[in-house]
């Protein structure tokens, strides 16, 4: 038995967690071989999806976020679950913390990626060892296209990661931050692949994207805290004489040419995507997609959590200079057809890795 099993994070009910799963999945299935999700069911991300949080930290204000947001977190886990159920090819078996181990004789292989599934974790906090496939026999451990979401770990991390390093039989990263932060902890060498999403080609994003507006808009998309991108889709707004969709399920005051939007299904998550006239973001996954739509598309790196390095790493590979900073930004030109040609070698490249490291 050559099944293949991918350790990621399949159960976060985020758009770019579920959407690189899948295309990871796709793609080696793609290529022939066997392969399904391994059901490994994270407490920390389960318990921070529940519709009802309770911090003992801040209490009060927990309390009465969760009764604000009730509905529209039981929503979210209700369109990602319908995504899950057809879209993933998910292991039968449930497993936790407890039980992985009895995962590794199901499976030729693991493959650990991609996402910020190897992030170094809080202050006083180690990762889950799960996600290093700290459960498998080392000629079983790979990785895909890991993230560490940061571009550097405090050194007081580097024993962990060292050790939960250990036994992998090739390192596959997604960012060149990644390759020097693998080579700090275990003095070995990786190569840098492309982000899932960028595995599967337009078209075939395009064939489960549901269009719910046809007529011209901006898209907003932030997953971190924003400093000044919102501001900024405003004045294109006025400028361009567009309307804005802001996908979000933080409440809002009412705004002038804004629409929020709440929860949308994963299929109309690209949809949003796919039809935007520009898109306005933060985030990793809709930097990706906006790339891989061909949208004109601006992004802010710095926000109010500190740098988002990947999405810079990526436009900086392709050559799209498009920053948001202190509320501005240029519209440059794209050039779309050197973007698609750098992607498609990176596509080659990485499809070769898969298919090696699956034999």
């Amino acid at each position: 038995m050559k099944k293949i099993g991918i350790v990621t994070f399949h159960d976060a009910k985020n758009y770019g967690a579920v959407l690189q799963g899948y295309a990871l999945q796709k793609t080696i299935q793609n290529i022939g071989r066997e392969c399904e999700i391994v059901n490994y069911r994270c407490k920390s991300i389960i318990n921070g999806y529940k519709p009802f949080q309770f911090r003992k930290n801040d209490p009060v204000k927990s309390v009465l976020k969760s009764v604000l947001l009730f509905r529209k977190r039981a929503k979210r886990i209700r369109q990602f679950e319908s995504f899950y159920n057809g879209y993933l090819n998910v292991s039968q078996k449930t497993y936790d913390s407890d039980t992985v181990k009895s995962c590794k004789n199901d499976y030729y292989k693991f493959i650990s990626g991609s996402d910020q599934v190897w992030g170094a974790g809080a202050k006083g906090v180690n990762p889950d060892s799960a996600y290093f496939l700290g459960f498998a026999d080392d000629n079983q451990k790979y990785s895909y296209a890991a993230s560490f979401g940061a571009a550097d770990i405090p050194d007081e991390k580097v024993p962990v990661i060292r050790e939960l390093l250990k036994g992998f039989q090739s390192f596959s990263v997604r960012e060149d931050s990644a390759v020097d932060i693998v080579r700090k902890t275990t003095g070995q060498q990786a190569q840098v692949n492309i982000d899932p999403t960028f595995l599967l080609p337009s078209k075939q994003w395009r064939s489960i994207a549901k269009v719910k507006e046809k007529t011209p808009y901006i898209l907003v998309f932030n997953v971190k805290p924003v400093k000044s991108m919102v501001e900024f889709a405003a004045k294109l707004s006025k400028k361009k004489n567009i309307p804005v969709i802001y996908i979000t399920d933080i409440p809002h005051t009412k705004r002038e040419g804004f629409t929020f939007l709440s929860a949308p299904s994963v299929e109309e998550f690209l949809g949003y995507f796919l039809n935007a006239e520009y898109v306005v973001t933060n985030s990793f996954h809709g930097t990706a997609f906006s790339v891989i739509f061909h949208k004109n598309l601006f992004v802010e790196y710095d926000t109010a959590q500190g740098r988002n390095n990947r999405a810079e790493n990526l436009l900086d590979k392709l050559g799209i200079k498009r920053e948001i900073k202190n509320g501005e930004a240029k519209e440059t030109e794209i050039d779309w057809e050197n973007i698609d040609k750098i992607i498609s070698e990176e596509r080659q490249k990485s499809i070769e890795y898969l298919t090696k490291i699956t034999e």
